[in-house]
């Protein structure tokens, strides 16, 4: 397994544009590249920060490689950001999180 934590500042009011964007991507991420998929968060410090699930570094240094139709969906996440951060990648040494679906909109 590997991570990838990403981090962004966003231009005020290009939340909805950006979560979009970064859904088709982790979307085409999952579907022809084999991630496990993403978590998206919004932090009280006010950055964005995504955590991205990878089978190995190679899966995803291949999908970063990958020039493909998904062009659209970087656009709206690229014209969406003020700042970013460069990744920090991750190899995961102890995990105690219980995989569970959870209606964010109960909390």
């Amino acid at each position: 397994m590997f991570h990838v934590l990403y981090r962004w500042q966003l231009k005020p009011g290009s939340e909805q544009k950006f979560q979009q964007g970064w859904s088709e991507i982790v979307h085409r991420n999952v579907n022809k590249y084999g991630a496990f998929g993403s978590r998206l968060s919004k932090c009280s410090d006010g950055w964005w920060r995504s955590l991205s699930y990878w089978p190995s570094e190679d899966h995803w240094l291949k999908a970063l490689r990958i020039d493909d139709s998904d062009q659209e969906a970087r656009k709206k996440m690229m014209s969406s950001i003020v700042r970013k951060e460069k990744p920090v990648t991750m190899t995961p040494v102890l995990d105690h999180v219980i995989a569970s679906k959870v209606d964010h909109n109960d909390l």
